[in-house]
């Protein structure tokens, strides 16, 4: 007796039975009874998804006694012929096996005589990109004006492949991946109907591996079937496919989420033992660990997770355990190992060390804890270095600038060349210096600043720089103009910096013409877009809070332009240009006097007109 395999034993006969292109089912539908048919279609989709067996349900529905239908009533003579694929006037090709000129030209010879029974004479063309380019020019003049009783029906798993003068002559229905939830409820009915017992794991298992294609999981059924028999068990199809069961693939997940580099490797050396793909491991690992992922930040939510009961306890369990952020950087690492494994010649050899790779990663620290470290760090190194060297300014950014000068200054290190001379200064350095003294260039690591006092250090390197005005206090500083106060600034800005960036950014650029308890009043140039910017009402309103904190009263805020104002004060941006200047120039005086370069220029004195010093973050 002659065994009829599942996948076309249980067919789809009728629309309604075609399961996961509702999109298409009902828009043929409508079109058929509308009477508005078109004279050729384009179906194209993955394999297994129903593109073949639509193109066979249109022909029925045409050509049905009772048509035509959407419901075909399969039984009258039609519907049986097109259903065993003897029906004369239904013609199925083949695409890949007639795909010349010479088999097209045959095939148009037929078209202009009726059909024999049918009310349609229906080409269906499976693979229709196999055909020749020749071929296809050769369908173009009929494809657009074939006789009224002729319907074309093209299928294609690679509608790239077909020329757009043939797609723009057809109607192009795109059949998409069947969601597992379906594939898994036509699967149980089918075996119901076969009288085979299934648990959920097992049923999981050929849904999740026939990735969307009906066809591929009724193949995969019949496998499990002839190996398990009339009972299925997740474990045993899991084994009968050369996959890792659910169980397996779960202690993998947590072996790596709990960084257990020794159970993570036993598992894999598990896996080689029982002739499982690396691969194909790999992938399914991928797929676990998105769900854990996905169970800690939506929850217990069937519609994003589709796993069993039992399943989804213990991976409910395992995602609560975790943070979101060690899920998601696992997730990475794992899609990375994917690639790795599938491009190695010893693909078992890279699985094992990527899953003790993964699973000896260290610890995410929040971003909170490492910038209070900082802080930390960055108050130590202030408290240590004494008294601020030149303006008040540099209270307000010497930290990150001594963290990132290049950053602070706008341009790259590489970018701080100073121009060769040649019998000239260079600039910034001074313009008379000892003969003794030569000249020459200074490597980038012997021109770091000398964070040492000047009283501390030998040598003339010029007087001290001034030490910053004390500041009073708030309550009682009389108002000030020409920029009397500008600590005071400096110290609104510095404050703003930390809570508001963006419009300290905006007020660095402002001259203090007057700052007190009761009023501050700054300059901006006429016409300057850092001017409007500041004078919106938020960002007064920011400004005002944080002066009443530096102050001890809220004053009122006026801006006005340096036009206005006969003696403005100097904004923050150009104190800290001026302590930069002046530490650069110190940094040139201490290179061009360190005793290499003495020594070299001693040996190369032909290097004297010619130097060329870099400063970090000129």
């Amino acid at each position: 007796m002659t065994y009829t395999v599942l996948a076309r034993k249980y067919r789809p006969q009728r629309f309604s039975e075609l399961e996961g292109q509702d999109h298409v089912t009902r828009t043929l539908g409508n079109a058929i009874e509308s009477q508005r048919v078109a004279h050729a279609f384009l179906f194209t989709g993955v394999r297994g998804v129903g593109k073949t067996t639509s193109a066979r349900l249109l022909a029925k529905s045409l050509n049905c006694a009772k048509g035509p239908t959407k419901q075909p009533c399969n039984r009258c003579d039609a519907c049986g012929e097109i259903t065993l694929g003897v029906d004369v006037d239904v013609l199925e090709i083949d695409g890949a096996s007639n795909n010349s000129v010479d088999d097209v030209r045959r095939l148009q010879e037929s078209l202009p005589y009726r059909p024999q029974r049918d009310r349609y004479k229906v080409v269906i063309v499976d693979e229709v990109h196999m055909l020749s380019q020749g071929a296809f020019n050769a369908f173009l003049k009929t494809l657009e004006e074939p006789p009224q009783h002729v319907k074309f029906i093209f299928a294609t798993t690679e509608v790239h492949k077909v020329p757009v003068t043939v797609r723009s002559r057809c109607q192009r229905y795109d059949f998409r991946l069947i969601p597992r939830s379906v594939i898994s409820g036509r699967v149980r009915e089918i075996l119901k109907l076969e009288g085979i017992e299934a648990d959920d794991a097992a049923i999981s298992l050929v849904a999740r591996e026939a990735a969307g294609s009906m066809r591929d999981a009724l193949t995969l059924l019949d496998q499990v079937v002839a190996f398990s028999g009339d009972r299925l068990v997740g474990e045993e199809v899991a084994r009968g496919l050369g996959i890792a069961n659910r169980q397996h693939l779960l202690d993998v997940a947590r072996a790596l989420s709990e960084c257990n580099a020794a159970a993570a490797l036993g598992a894999a050396h598990e896996l080689g033992h029982q002739g499982i793909d690396p691969l194909h491991f790999v992938r399914q690992l991928t797929s676990m660990v998105r769900d854990l992922v996905v169970l800690c930040v939506a929850g217990d939510s069937p519609e994003l997770v589709d796993l069993t009961s039992e399943e989804r306890s213990r991976a409910l369990e395992l995602a609560r355990q975790h943070d979101a952020r060690e899920l998601e950087r696992l997730f990475a690492g794992v899609s990375r190992l994917v690639d790795e494994v599938g491009r190695s010649a010893t693909p078992m050899l890279i699985l094992e060390m990527g899953l003790v790779r993964l699973a000896d990663r260290t610890g995410l620290e929040p971003l909170s804890e490492l910038v209070g470290k900082l802080r930390t760090l960055e108050a130590k190194l202030l408290g240590d270095s004494g008294p601020a060297p030149t303006s008040p300014a540099s209270t307000a950014s010497r930290g990150l600038r001594e963290a990132n000068p290049a950053r602070a200054s706008g341009r790259s290190a590489t970018e701080a060349k100073a121009p060769q001379r040649t019998g000239r200064p260079v600039r910034g350095q001074p313009a008379e210096r000892p003969p003794e003294q030569p000249r020459t260039s200074a490597a980038h690591e012997d021109a770091k600043p000398d964070r040492t006092p000047t009283s501390q250090r030998g040598g003339d390197a010029g007087p001290p720089p001034p030490q910053p005005p004390e500041r009073a206090a708030p309550a009682g500083n009389a108002p000030l103009r020409g920029g009397g106060n500008e600590h005071l600034w400096v110290e609104i800005v510095r404050r703003l910096r930390d809570s508001r960036p963006a419009l300290a950014a905006l007020l660095e650029h402002a001259a203090p013409v007057e700052i007190g308890p009761e009023r501050i009043v700054i300059a901006f140039p006429a016409g300057s877009f850092h001017a409007r910017q500041a004078a919106a009402s938020e960002a007064r309103q920011a400004a005002v809070v944080v002066a009443e904190k530096v102050l001890g009263q809220q004053p009122s805020f006026e801006i006005r332009t340096t036009a206005e104002i006969a003696d403005p004060g100097t904004s923050v941006n150009q104190l800290e240009a001026k302590e930069r200047e002046q530490r650069r120039q110190q940094q040139v005086e201490r290179a061009l006097s360190h005793p290499r370069v003495v020594e070299a220029l001693k040996i190369f004195p032909e290097a004297n007109e010619n130097v060329d010093v870099r400063v970090d973050g000129d």
